[in-house]
């Protein structure tokens, strides 16, 4: 079976600070963020993978080279993986822009179109696009809306749908191609059945 395994990157300052950023550098893993990756990266050590492809900003691409240190998997960067582009969020406090009776939730709606933010088909159209050109049994690194964009195409949820959907710090969701659906959504720790897939 063709499978993926998209990773959330670690915990990282902008996490702590609570801010939104889709910056290339300046975000650093904290050391709970680095624990959190080793944990999972632990996991996948012995599983069988084509490769690891990780997003350019340095929280992710930190995050794929520990497990490419677990796993002795190369990385390929591919920019299709990268943070949602944020428009007129970046660099602003998450507060500026959640409801206050759901505080964890995501920028949705006409929210995002005023902000300018990336339009919610084109964010699952490049993740997928990624897919399609690395077909195999891939690592994917990348940020929650992307992970949470293509799991809910594969779901078959629009993005209102997807509203308050969480992927964790260092979480993995597996997705498999054939037939496609999503076989596991934000896991901390993978079952026998899902490791079978790449053993």
């Amino acid at each position: 079976m063709k499978s993926y395994i998209f990773i959330r990157h670690g915990e990282s300052d902008i996490n702590v600070a609570k801010l939104l950023s889709d910056d290339t550098e300046n975000n650093s893993l904290t050391d709970q963020g680095k624990q959190q990756v080793e944990r999972t990266a632990m996991q996948l050590r012995g599983l069988k993978f084509d490769g690891i492809v990780s997003s350019p900003i340095k929280r992710a691409y930190d995050t794929a080279t520990i497990i490419s240190n677990y796993t002795g998997l190369s990385i390929k960067i591919d920019d299709r993986l990268r943070e949602v582009y944020l428009g007129k969020a970046n660099g602003h406090h998450i507060t500026e822009f959640q409801d206050e009776l759901y505080p964890n939730s995501h920028i949705t709606g006409e929210m995002r179109d005023n902000l300018g933010m990336e339009p919610w088909d084109h964010l699952w159209k490049r993740v997928k696009g990624c897919m399609d050109d690395n077909r195999g049994k891939y690592i994917f690194v990348s940020h929650s809306d992307p992970i949470r964009a293509i799991a809910s195409y594969y779901l078959g949820f629009s993005e209102a749908d997807s509203f308050g959907m969480a992927i964790k710090n260092a979480s993995m969701t597996v997705i498999g191609r054939e037939p496609p659906r999503v076989l596991c959504l934000g896991a901390i720790n993978l079952d026998d059945k899902i490791r079978s897939i790449f053993s």
